[in-house]
């Protein structure tokens, strides 16, 4: 394909995705797209950074006088705009985006990067534990567990994904996002007891300001009771969490919880 053919055909695609943007269409974005290699979309990435940024720094119902986009701002235009800049990002522009809702992280990242989901996954895991109170930065990272449910990946277990499952990701509670995310009962959260929690992030604080129920005195006993982990075990991770060097406030959490699992009693 000469240059000339090259560029109109590119012209063509960006305006449709264009179209798809201000119309708040983000599946349609991922349509034009997806069966393009990143470099390729990334050509038309000038042509819709501007309305895409303009998009999301408005607020809601807003209208633009000059139909930036069209009709009053709505979350699908904000999902459009997001999804734009992701698929029109090379690989490292698009491990570097920050802050994904509704479908765009757990759809379109892996229609559009079917191959680079681990490097999506180490980036997701780093970036929260650099900071794990930015509530909007990291919004959406929580998609991990969603891949690996649907086969997409291994289920995760770097530090950084596992205090995501116990300490970001659940919703509404952690007992109801494991029964969604099986694969994670018996990968990433008895990671837990092997990796150390950080300062906003950790299972000691997930249960002293969390959201209910709490891990120590709800969600781990009822594995053991219905059979996902064993008593035994239990005891023997938290032998192991409290050999690792952790902080006082970590340690008292776990033998408290060793206390409480060694209390119950043995199945018959």
């Amino acid at each position: 394909m000469t240059s000339v053919l090259r560029d109109a055909v590119d012209a063509g695609r960006g305006a449709a995705v264009l179209d798809a943007l201000r119309n708040g269409r983000a599946t349609q974005v991922v349509e034009l797209l997806e069966r393009f290699p990143p470099e390729q979309r990334s050509a038309i990435r000038g042509g819709v950074t501007g309305t895409a940024s303009a998009i999301l720094s408005a607020p809601s119902g807003s209208t633009h006088p000059d139909r930036l986009w069209r009709g009053p701002l709505r979350s699908g235009h904000w999902h459009a705009a997001q999804t734009a800049l992701l698929a029109t990002a090379t690989v490292p522009q698009a491990l570097r985006l920050r802050t994904f809702d509704g479908p765009v992280a757990t759809e379109h990242i892996p229609r559009l990067f079917p191959g680079d989901l681990p490097a999506f996954v180490d980036a997701f895991s780093t970036r929260y534990l650099s900071n794990p109170k930015a509530w909007d930065g990291n919004r959406g990272i929580e998609a991990m567990f969603d891949w690996a449910e649907r086969g997409l990946i291994e289920a995760p277990t770097q530090q950084g994904a596992v205090l995501i499952l116990i300490c970001w990701a659940p919703r509404p509670s952690l007992w109801s996002f494991l029964q969604r995310h099986p694969r994670a009962i018996r990968t990433t959260l008895p990671r837990v007891f092997e990796v150390p929690g950080i300062k906003g992030a950790s299972a000691a604080q997930r249960d002293e300001a969390g959201p209910a129920p709490r891990l120590d005195r709800y969600v781990i006993p009822r594995l053991i009771r219905e059979g996902h982990w064993t008593r035994d075990e239990v005891l023997s991770w938290c032998a192991t969490a409290l050999d690792m060097p952790r902080s006082e406030y970590e340690h008292r959490w776990f033998r408290a919880l060793q206390d409480r699992i060694s209390a119950m009693k043995r199945p018959d």
